[in-house]
């Protein structure tokens, strides 16, 4: 059968009362890979809502508020990308407004931050494009978490099947790290411990159409306090950390015709790898 016929099919197989909603996360998995198969190009935006409550003596002595919008295209085929990424963060009576121009192309990223540009190799090429193909990437986080079918939205005027997702471990671990690993020490953190104290609400459309990645929704509740910390030469002795996060994504213009360029004038300097210890 093709799987990007599975989601419909489970959907009026419920609606008549024949299956439960728990959806098989294997057949899921399946059908998200095939539709990623031909996946050439896509659009995306993102909005991110973080609140951080740090609490004493159960009262709140201070709050950094962060809101984000990031806006881009990806052509995979190419192996390029650009966004713009815009942040506002609040402190008190304090507020800061940055924006920056990423521009991704091969294995080498081009950011330009407060009008100066700066270049800066991958890490890992191959997999930062391997994780670009939303529906690979997708079936890999949600293999072996728990699905439940919701009903059905529309979204940009395609059907979309709505799924909770209750994450496993791998899940939860990957998409704090994605979300969190520049705001936290998440090296010192226990993350066993740091997931027994989160609620997750993690949602996902799927096309009834093609089965691709339409939109996602992740909202976190999570408490950082000392006794999950590890490592730290100077603990501290009491503390609550209070973290409310939500994120959400809209996936456009799948296989469209997508042309990305650097900016005129600038352009990817050649990367020259030190050979000190070979």
């Amino acid at each position: 059968m093709n799987r990007v016929l599975l989601i419909p099919i489970l959907i009026i197989a419920a609606l008549s009362g024949c299956v439960e909603e728990e959806l098989n996360a294997l057949d899921l998995s399946t059908m998200m890979v095939n539709s990623g198969k031909n996946l050439d190009s896509y659009r995306f935006v993102t909005e991110t809502a973080m609140e951080f409550k740090s609490i004493e003596d159960s009262t709140e002595i201070s709050m950094l508020i962060l809101r984000s919008r990031d806006s881009g295209a990806v052509n995979l085929t190419a192996q390029n990308m650009s966004a713009i990424i815009s942040e506002i963060s609040s402190y008190g009576d304090e507020i800061y407004n940055t924006q920056q121009e990423v521009y991704i192309v091969g294995g080498a990223a081009k950011i330009k931050f407060n009008g100066n540009w700066s270049q800066a190799p991958l890490q890992d090429a191959e997999n930062f494009w391997a994780l670009k193909n939303t529906a690979k990437k997708q079936s890999l986080l949600l293999n072996s978490s728990q699905l439940k079918l919701s009903g059905l939205e529309m979204i940009g005027g395609m059907e979309c099947s709505r799924i909770e997702v209750m994450p496993d471990r791998k899940s939860y671990e990957s998409f704090v790290f994605e979300q969190l690993e520049s705001e936290l020490p998440l090296a010192y953190v226990n993350l066993t411990g740091l997931r027994d104290r989160s609620v997750v609400n993690w949602t996902v459309w799927l096309s009834n159409d093609d089965g691709l990645l339409r939109k996602e929704n992740v909202k976190m509740e999570l408490s950082l306090t000392p006794d999950i910390m590890e490592q730290l030469s100077d603990p501290i002795e009491d503390f609550l950390l209070k973290i409310d996060l939500n994120t959400t994504t809209l996936y456009l213009d799948y296989n469209h015709p997508l042309l990305i360029t650097l900016p005129e004038g600038q352009r990817i300097e050649p990367i020259i790898e030190c050979a000190c210890n070979r």
